[in-house]
């Protein structure tokens, strides 16, 4: 009896503990921590070192066209681009 009733119960626990840690953190930034950044110029992006991996090498030599308009004969990718000035 009492073996069922402590399972619900760390079930239960361990669901609120999960959500407890799912939850967003609490950030704050003072005034002057965001004055100083905007003077700066704002957050820089850091460049990432790119790493060699044959899913990502597979993907990079894959046909932009795709399997259909070869099929199809179609050379161009379906839509165009135009400038807000050809409008």
């Amino acid at each position: 009896m009492l073996g069922p009733v402590l399972m619900v119960l760390g079930a239960l626990a361990a669901l609120g503990f999960g959500v407890w840690l799912g939850m967003p953190g609490r950030y704050t930034q003072s005034v002057e921590d965001i004055e100083k950044v905007m003077e700066a110029g704002g957050a820089r992006r850091r460049k990432t070192k790119r790493v060699f991996t044959p899913i990502a090498w597979m993907q990079r030599h894959v046909d932009a066209r795709g399997s259909r308009d070869l099929r199809k004969g179609r050379g161009g990718s379906g839509f165009r681009i135009e400038a807000p000035e050809d409008r």
